[in-house]
């Protein structure tokens, strides 16, 4: 029987191995090129919302062991992309707090939260602040989950307009999506 995680890790291995075939060329995604080498397009080091030793030195110890320079800029792009633009981490009660917006849409999913932090969970054994994170979004996905144990996404801070409550289930200002 297959289990979801093994299920998970197939299919990550799948893709790669498609991303990086043939239909790789004809990718839409283009890094500006400087004297023969692709520039990052993470955001400056100010502007990141969150940053890790142990990512860093990863995306620097694999890109390393990249030959093709397209697929090494796109790894040290791609890699942090969750920590760099979508997670907002604080302290709530003395405990660790990690939103993480999940989309196009200001919300998180519980499942998709999950998944895009999961890259990052082999790295927080070296790396105590990334450790803080990853606990930080338990920590909210139990208080997302004692809201309402039906949504599956959810608001940062309550929207008191409830003009987004088009659904017919009982919902609430946190509530972004219930099923």
């Amino acid at each position: 029987m297959t289990t979801r995680r093994n299920f998970i890790k197939q299919t990550a291995v799948g893709l790669t191995a498609l991303a990086v075939g043939p239909a790789w060329s004809a990718s839409s995604v283009r890094g500006e090129v400087v004297k023969g080498t692709y520039v990052s397009n993470r955001p400056i080091p100010a502007a990141r919302h969150f940053t890790s030793t142990a990512v860093e030195q990863t995306i620097t110890r694999v890109k390393s062991k990249i030959k093709d320079a397209k697929l090494a800029w796109m790894f040290e792009n791609c890699f942090p992309n969750t920590l760099d633009t979508t997670v907002s981490f604080s302290t709530k009660n003395g405990k660790p707090d990690t939103f993480v917006i999940t989309g196009d849409i200001d919300a998180m999913w519980l499942r998709d939260s999950s998944a895009q932090v999961w890259p990052y969970l082999p790295l927080t054994q070296s790396d105590a602040k990334l450790k803080q994170l990853i606990a930080g979004l338990i920590n909210r996905q139990t208080q997302c989950i004692l809201i309402d144990p039906y949504a599956n996404a959810f608001y940062n801070e309550p929207r008191p307009d409830g003009s987004w409550q088009k659904d017919r289930t009982k919902m609430t200002p946190m509530i972004h999506e219930r099923k």
